[in-house]
């Protein structure tokens, strides 16, 4: 009773703006809810829905000016990003997440996150996704297993834009990360150095973003003249389950250089090299993809290919709103440049 009288008057009687986060909290509801009844929008029964609206009169809630005037565009978004991208701190994928909330609230939407659980994307448990919210739209980030996709696909009858992962499914977009072109030039910067002796870092069919890179790696070697014997890699995962476990060995003859299909496993690599009592870069050389380590240990810094996360997300929620929107149909892949940053992690020819 004293907290409804404190939402609805101020201190000197005077009466307080009163947000949905007001009516969330007397009725023990989410904001979603809340939002999702006022709206007129589905999945709130409509017993819910009256309370909702009898507790907005009785407590003088206002539709705020820019949502009357933006009514017809506000949308929600749910966002899914699978539990084993986001066990590990940092995550690059919660960067996204983060950069994609950013822009929705900044365009007047609001984003709901559910990570999706191994049980969940093994189809073991009941992968239904926000069961008790109504989305507008979809983003996925990062890759979900095949039959996940296929059981949401199915199910979904809203837009989904999939975000650094893509298919051939012709009805969703996909805005990805230049994996294959960044782990190119990567690797064409060993090798204009002189390194001809290099071994790719990662498991070529764990995901479809590791297979683009190492197919950047193999494309820069033979433009280099290089054999295909001389296509090394090593595997640096065990997938299985939703869950995969970052692991390899060193071969006992080390390479020149060291391609890393990502700056977590070039971190592993470093730490396995320093066991050995090998030096980085005086005794070999690594690049590496994401620059989500800029500085490790020792002053050194990955020597690495930076994707652009904003751009990343700014063109990811506006590809969706005009799905939703109905303003365009889905336009397949779309490549999202990056830079190389150049680190320590290599030694140049001035550097000898």
């Amino acid at each position: 009773m004293l907290k409804r009288m404190l939402i609805e008057r101020g201190a000197m009687g005077q009466k307080k703006e009163v947000k949905l986060e007001d009516i969330a909290d007397s009725l023990g509801v989410s904001i979603v809810t809340v939002s999702n009844a006022l709206k007129g929008k589905k999945g709130v029964s409509e017993g819910l829905r009256n309370r909702i609206k009898e507790a907005a009169q009785r407590m003088g809630y206002k539709t705020p000016v820019y949502e009357e005037k933006e009514k017809a565009r506000s949308h929600i978004i749910g966002v899914l990003v699978a539990e084993r991208y986001v066990k590990e701190f940092p995550s690059f994928y919660m960067e996204i997440y983060r950069r994609v909330a950013q822009e929705t609230a900044k365009r007047g939407h609001v984003t709901v996150l559910e990570v999706v659980t191994c049980e969940k994307e093994n189809l073991s448990a009941d992968a239904m996704v926000f069961l008790e919210q109504s989305m507008d739209g979809l983003i996925v980030i990062g890759e979900l297993y095949q039959g996940y996709m296929k059981m949401l696909r199915k199910v979904s009858r809203i837009p989904i834009v999939c975000v650094d992962y893509y298919d051939v499914y012709d009805d969703m977009d996909y805005i990805i990360t230049d994996g294959f072109g960044g782990m190119e030039q990567m690797t064409r910067l060993l090798l204009k150095e002189g390194y001809r002796d290099l071994i790719f870092v990662g498991s070529p069919n764990a995901t479809k973003n590791i297979t683009d890179r190492y197919f950047g790696y193999c494309k820069a070697m033979q433009r280099a003249g290089m054999e295909e014997e001389q296509f090394r890699f090593i595997a640096d995962r065990e997938c299985g389950k939703g869950n995969y476990r970052l692991e390899f060995e060193l071969p006992e003859k080390l390479p020149q250089g060291f391609v890393c299909n990502c700056d977590k496993t070039a971190v592993l690599l470093i730490e396995r090299l320093k066991e050995r009592g090998v030096r980085v870069p005086e005794d070999v050389s690594i690049v590496s993809f994401d620059n989500y380590y800029p500085q490790i240990q020792d002053g050194i810094k990955l020597c690495t290919y930076e994707n652009d996360e904003k751009v990343i997300a700014r063109i990811s929620v506006s590809t969706l709103l005009k799905r939703i929107e109905g303003k365009s149909r889905p336009e397949g892949v779309r490549i999202v440049e990056g830079r190389v940053v150049p680190g320590n992690t290599v030694r140049f020819r001035g550097d000898c």
